[in-house]
């Protein structure tokens, strides 16, 4: 499984509520049925940050950047699904309308885009997980 993440931070203008309210309620509707299977999606996640002096809590004087207003993981199949879906016509199609919107509420020259994999070290309460032999051959 593959993950994309986009860690946002919103336009100078709009607060975190501004910015997160229209991320949930607008920013989902951007694209139609058909655009988001074009896009070979599995599932799309949306964290949004809490208040500022919540998250500065977790800062414990490490002396961060300011955290982000939201973050979106979207998981795809592997790396053959995103060049297939987002690399192709139509994913590039329906990424474009996406980007279009994004324009509105997201200050892209502080925010962050990433593809990982992910590795799971604890999976439940009271199991921890072992991370897969291919994680670093440690």
């Amino acid at each position: 499984m593959l993950k994309i993440c986009f860690c946002m931070r919103r336009l100078p203008q709009l607060s975190r509520e501004e910015f997160q309210t229209y991320y949930r309620r607008d920013h989902t509707r951007v694209l139609n049925p058909e655009e988001v299977e074009a896009l070979g999606m599995r599932r799309y996640v949306q964290l949004h940050a809490l208040s500022a002096e919540q998250c500065a809590r977790l800062d414990m004087g490490r002396g961060g950047e300011p955290e982000f207003d939201a973050v979106a993981e979207i998981w795809l199949d592997d790396e053959e699904s995103f060049e297939r879906n987002w690399l192709g016509e139509a994913g590039q199609a329906a990424l474009r309308r996406l980007m279009e919107d994004e324009q509105k509420f997201v200050d892209w020259s502080r925010s962050v885009i990433f593809m990982s994999r992910e590795l799971v070290f604890m999976d439940g309460p009271s199991t921890p997980a072992r991370p897969p032999k291919s994680a670093g051959g440690d």
